[in-house]
């Protein structure tokens, strides 16, 4: 949880305002301070000159404390005058106990304080020392910093209440966006528009509108999948109902037997009817990335046979499997969805071969992917309805055999979901169906721990 983003900018710039303001007094009483420094070191100077002009001109006779008070009347200057006709004389806040007299710029401590004293003398070993107290110096400059700062208390309540306003006016589109979007009914899906929008929120405008028409695509494949499963219930429905009629009217064993038996049959479809439907929603709805993991399919497309092989015994069918040797045929992807895509696919071309024809999955390895290939014998599909074939509940006109038209709808939008490509051809000779599946090989680890040849190490 972030906060307010209005009070998030309205403190951070009347923070940086005030740090800003602080920063700069500070650094001007340093300025200033330096500044002071010079100039009273100038004053030092030409107050000891003055002074010692003065005393060349004075008898000596006449040198009193009175008299130099009267030399520089209100100022904060002190001195001492050591003269070689008379008794030291000083100022009343000045009378270093200890030191000798030094010529030029001193500091010194006198009684705890500190002085910036400057000495100078004369022709007649008059000798003057003009000082002032540091702390004189220093409460000056911090005088005029604090005066800096004045304006603050006047200004930075105005500038807070400017900020405050100028940011509330610079995000009011964006809530005019938000107020547009809690207005918007569930079903409202039309884009968002971009005018009125400041630049820095058009990527957000642009992402909702993605999701929008995401959504709508979704809700959209939702209706035709609701409508198109009611559809194709409806039939196994039907035909379980009037069996059970039947039976429920039959006048002999035998005839209530074969009722049994068709509502039995009827339930078997429905239920594969219901599998198959779960599986094609749960590849509309789950991505890629849920359950994603390294597949060995070599190993996916062996449980697959093994699980398919009864099936095929009883119709006399040769189901058989071939891998290419030295082949890593480890993919990145759901193991539950490839599991069904290769059901799906054997599946298929079970159900619509006749018996003693022949099903062969392939393994190889394809320019930088991995290719699967179910090749059967059966009758095949003609050219002009391959396309077709992949479509939701399409059935060829004319086709016996039970089934719903969704076995390679869903191996078409698992191999999607994986990122491959999924093709249909006939053999050679045009007959039997050749299923083509192309998936990306995992660059990564393979499953046994070694690196295949196109993997990274």
């Amino acid at each position: 949880m972030t906060g307010s983003l209005r009070r998030r900018l309205v403190l951070s710039l009347c923070g940086g305002m005030v740090t800003a303001w602080l920063a700069t007094a500070y650094f001007t009483y340093f300025d200033t301070r330096s500044l002071i420094d010079e100039v009273t070191d100038e004053h030092l100077q030409q107050s000891a000159e003055v002074m010692l002009g003065f005393l060349d001109r004075l008898p000596p006779d006449a040198l009193s404390t009175d008299l130099m008070g009267e030399l520089q009347p209100g100022q904060r200057l002190s001195y001492r005058i050591l003269s070689p006709t008379s008794r030291p004389h000083t100022s009343a806040d000045f009378n270093p106990s200890a030191g000798e007299w030094r010529a030029g710029f001193n500091d010194i401590i006198d009684k705890g304080e500190g002085w910036r004293v400057y000495g100078a003398s004369n022709n007649a070993g008059t000798r003057v020392e003009v000082a002032v107290r540091q702390d004189v110096r220093a409460s000056f400059a911090a005088r005029v910093a604090a005066h800096i700062l004045h304006p603050v208390w006047i200004a930075a309540p105005l500038l807070a209440v400017l900020i405050w306003g100028l940011v509330r006016w610079g995000l009011g589109p964006l809530e005019r966006l938000t107020a547009g979007v809690k207005q918007r009914s569930p079903a409202d899906l039309s884009p968002l528009s971009p005018q009125s929008v400041p630049t820095e929120v058009l990527p957000l405008v642009g992402a909702l509108n993605n999701l929008f028409a995401r959504i709508a695509v979704a809700r959209e494949r939702d209706r035709r999948f609701a409508a198109d499963a009611a559809h194709e219930l409806r039939t196994p429905l039907a035909a379980i109902r009037a069996h059970a009629q039947v039976a429920s009217h039959a006048k002999d064993a035998a005839e209530s037997h074969q009722a049994i038996s068709d509502v039995l049959i009827g339930a078997d479809r429905g239920t594969r009817i219901v599998e198959q439907l779960l599986a094609l929603a749960r590849v509309d709805h789950d991505a890629l990335g849920k359950g994603a993991q390294p597949i060995d399919m070599a190993e996916l497309a062996r449980e697959t046979i093994a699980l398919m092989a009864p099936r095929a015994v009883a119709r006399s069918i040769d189901l058989a499997l071939e891998v290419e040797p030295g082949l890593d045929a480890t993919v990145r992807g759901n193991a539950d969805l490839l599991a069904a895509m290769l059901r799906n696919l054997v599946d298929n071309a079970l159900r619509y071969i006749p018996e003693g024809a022949w099903v062969t999955v392939r393994l190889a390895r394809g320019e930088g992917a991995l290719l699967l290939r179910v090749e059967d014998s059966g009758p095949g599909i003609p050219s002009e309805l391959r396309a077709r074939v992949l479509h939701r509940f399409f059935r060829a006109s004319g086709s016996t055999t039970p089934g719903s038209g969704l076995g390679l709808s869903i191996v078409a939008a698992i191999v999607e979901s994986h990122h491959g490509s999924f093709t249909l051809a006939g053999r050679a000779d045009g007959s039997g169906l050749i299923a083509d599946v192309s998936l990306p090989l995992w660059k990564g680890r393979s499953v046994n721990g070694q690196n295949s040849p196109d993997q990274n190490p």
